[in-house]
């Protein structure tokens, strides 16, 4: 089984502790990520996030739970990503995933960020398909977000 990843590269124009704030701070995250959630900003921490169909183009609200693998402020951040047992893209339950965030600053209240999700078999096309989709828009959001936050 070979494995495919999601893998991008973006430039924030903010420090790397507002985007850090951002990945890790449930009342910021959900300005830009999930509709609600749980965040434990911790090593072994736990975290949920729910997308509602009501303020998306899904069919039904899907949960993402896990718990986070590393957390080094301003720097990585990283968690398992597991669908509920309703999300069956490709005709089977879609496996536990691992999602990276690694931040490096490249100027004053400019921050690289490298978001890297593993896990993706090459049997789980379509479940890759919508994934990478999905992060090309809430990366776009987060670049948005965090922009915001820098000039208050």
């Amino acid at each position: 089984m070979t494995e495919n990843e999601v893998r991008k590269i973006i430039e924030i124009d903010a420090s790397p502790d507002i985007v850090f704030k951002a990945l890790t701070n449930i009342e910021d995250l959900m300005q830009w990520f999930p509709d609600r959630g749980i965040f434990e900003p911790r090593v072994g921490g736990k975290m949920s996030f729910m997308f509602l169909a009501a303020t998306s183009k899904m069919d039904k609200d899907h949960l993402l739970q896990g718990e986070i693998l590393e957390f080094v402020p301003d720097k990585k951040l990283s968690y398992t990503f597991i669908p509920d047992d309703t999300y069956i893209p490709d005709g089977v339950r879609a496996p536990p995933t691992i999602v990276t965030w690694n931040l490096e600053e490249i100027s004053k209240n400019k921050t690289r960020i490298t978001l890297v999700h593993t896990g993706f078999t090459k049997e789980l096309d379509r479940l890759f398909k919508e994934v990478t989709a999905g992060w090309n828009y809430f990366t776009d959001r987060l670049v948005q977000y965090c922009k915001g936050k820098s000039k208050n």
